[in-house]
């Protein structure tokens, strides 16, 4: 009997509630920050941060019934989900080093987009062996297509660069540490733990020897 999981779903759900009512509230206490401008960008750039979750939430959902099951979890969806959520909230409720516009807002915006765009390619190319559960299917088989030429986990990769334009666009002192102390480690740690399930697929030794996990040149 498969085991649901509803954690990714519900927690999608509350950051979603959460960046409605802290968007809500940054509006109030900064109203004029992009007066001069025709659009406000803080509107855009969490607009386009609730669509990446709106996107997300399919899978999530798909993850409940699916085959395969928890291997040596120890709780990572959860760890880096609070840490992802809790970025991003913190970015809008702490005030922002910028008190104007300038090119770190786009350069933000630009470097997340450029995250997400990754993130789902990651996603896409790997197709039905893609899940936010550490798990196995009958039929895994290795993926070295796309961005898994380059590296093993692009997806965590795209994640990361995603939040990174979060903290830049956003800047504040609470915002980085957190991304720098909870977020990374978290999905350090995720790609640690699945990647004792994935060295128990064949052929799985010969595709990681040849790639980093997350960069590069790096790791």
């Amino acid at each position: 009997m498969i085991r649901k999981d509803f954690t990714p779903a519900v927690m999608s759900i509350l950051l979603l509630l959460g960046i409605i009512i802290l968007t809500l509230a940054r509006h109030w206490r900064i109203p004029g920050l992009w007066t001069r401008y025709p659009l406000n960008w803080d509107a855009v750039f969490t607009g386009l941060y609730v669509l990446w979750l709106l996107v997300e939430i399919p899978t999530a959902r798909k993850d409940v019934n699916t085959e395969g099951k928890k291997t040596l979890d120890f709780a990572t969806c959860q760890i880096y989900g609070c840490a992802q959520a809790f970025t991003f909230l913190s970015a809008l409720w702490f005030p922002s080093v910028w008190n104007e516009p300038n090119f770190a807002h786009f350069a933000g915006m630009g470097l997340f987009l450029f995250g997400v765009s990754y993130r789902f390619w990651a996603i896409r190319t790997l197709g039905v062996f893609y899940s936010h559960r550490v798990r196995t299917l009958s039929r895994h088989r290795i993926v070295d297509s796309g961005p898994y030429r380059f590296t093993r986990h692009p997806a965590y990769a795209g994640m990361i660069i995603a939040n990174a334009g979060v903290v830049l666009y956003f800047f504040n002192w609470v915002t980085l540490c957190i991304f720098l102390f909870a977020l990374v480690p978290g999905i350090v740690l995720r790609i640690v733990v699945e990647e004792r399930m994935l060295s128990e697929i064949e052929g799985y030794s010969d595709f990681a020897r040849d790639r980093k996990r997350l960069f590069p040149g790096i790791w």
